[in-house]
């Protein structure tokens, strides 16, 4: 195998998958110094500011490689939008809801082979700004999408989907929807809301397939709406969103814009690519950024 100049620089997160992606280390060490010249393992610590992280070495390499989960994915991408330098992933997080969209769910040594080949395509993002100011890859959650990721990080102990699906019906009896005000792309809107689901990506929370429509180069926002509703009726629409939302399920809405506003006076739980952004949060601005972010994606995506 030939040595690629290429510098890349990967970023390891020992925590995802319930502390389980510890194990493949050795591994990528060995890989990486069959396939590049110039490469560095960073191997990051509880509680570190992983964006700065990525933000410093996207002076020095070319690609920044993300070793985890969405989590992962969602911090990489907050250091590295805008500076040119592309984003790999190597999926070994819980959830690995954006790598679905971005055609990347495939084995570690695939990936790592996509990575080598270098190969990129430049996908959209989702400005968020007002009571925070990050950036979103996959999917953004507001009121109960929001709260069922909190949740569901309380579930250490066990792996996959069922997390996010135990913290959905936690919160489904825990938040009962609150009044809101929407501008979208201009027009408002005023009423009580469940729940907001602002997607650049199709998944989130592992199994549920929220945005079916999105994708990741067309310069729009999917927007999933979901009406103040009865208990009853969402816990039967829950597993139901393995297949995508319906147009036989009230009170749920679904249509593309660039820019989407909201203001609460309730306080309200927020996620961002799966990372809880707090429970303290009343207004945001979401906006869709075209094409800013080379991802190293299959040739063909």
């Amino acid at each position: 195998m030939v040595k690629k100049s290429t510098r890349v620089c990967f970023i390891f997160n020992p925590a995802a998958d319930r502390n389980r992606s510890a194990r493949h280390i050795e591994w990528l060490k060995n890989e990486a110094k069959e396939r590049w010249i110039h490469f560095e393992i960073d191997i990051t610590q509880k509680n570190q500011d992983v964006a700065e992280l990525a933000r410093s070495k996207a002076t020095e390499f070319d690609i920044i490689v993300a070793c985890g989960g969405d989590g992962t994915i969602n911090n990489v991408v907050n250091g590295i939008a805008g500076t040119g330098v592309a984003l790999g992933v190597l999926p070994i997080g819980s959830g690995n809801d954006f790598v679905k969209t971005a055609r990347l769910d495939k084995t570690l040594p695939e990936c790592l082979e996509l990575i080598y080949q270098g190969e990129t395509t430049p996908i959209d993002l989702i400005r968020i700004e007002g009571d925070r100011e990050v950036w979103c890859a996959n999917t953004t959650g507001i009121g109960l999408d929001g709260l069922a990721n909190y949740y569901a990080r309380s579930y250490r102990k066990l792996k996959g989907h069922i997390v996010y699906v135990l913290g959905a019906l936690r919160a489904a009896f825990n938040f009962r929807g609150t009044y809101l005000k929407l501008v979208i792309d201009g027009t408002e809107y005023s009423s009580e809301y469940l729940m907001i689901t602002v997607c650049n990506g199709k998944w989130e929370g592992g199994s549920f397939f929220v945005a079916p429509k999105a994708d990741m180069m067309d310069g729009k926002i999917d927007l999933l709406t979901i009406d103040k509703i009865s208990i009853p009726r969402v816990l039967s629409y829950l597993p139901r969103f393995r297949w995508g939302p319906s147009e036989h399920m009230r009170g749920v809405t679904q249509q593309q814009c660039k820019c989407v506003e909201f203001w609460s006076d309730v306080p309200l739980s927020v996620h961002n690519d799966g990372e809880f952004l707090g429970s303290d949060i009343s207004h945001l601005k979401l906006t869709v950024h075209e094409k800013i972010l080379e991802v190293v994606t299959p040739a063909d995506y």
